[in-house]
């Protein structure tokens, strides 16, 4: 919820001062194009980041469990 906010203060921001830059209109949509490209960039980096942090997680989570597991059943032998 806090980056979808960061994100669109920054979009939002981003746009104003363009508006209020004195341009032109082919220079400003040049501008809007790339400072989209670069934020969709950021956020494909970030979700690619917090993808395989989850992922680390759930492995290690997933190990723990099933060294629990073994450990369980080859007490109970």
């Amino acid at each position: 919820m806090h980056i979808q906010s960061f994100i669109r203060g920054i979009a939002v921001g981003f746009l104003l001062g363009v508006l209020y830059a004195p341009d032109r209109g082919e220079e400003t949509r040049r501008k809007i194009s790339k400072k989209a490209t670069d934020i969709k960039d950021s956020v494909k980096g970030t979700y690619n980041a917090v993808s395989n942090t989850v992922t680390k997680v759930k492995d290690k989570a997933s190990e723990i469990l099933n060294k629990d597991k073994s450990e369980s059943y080859s007490g109970t032998l």
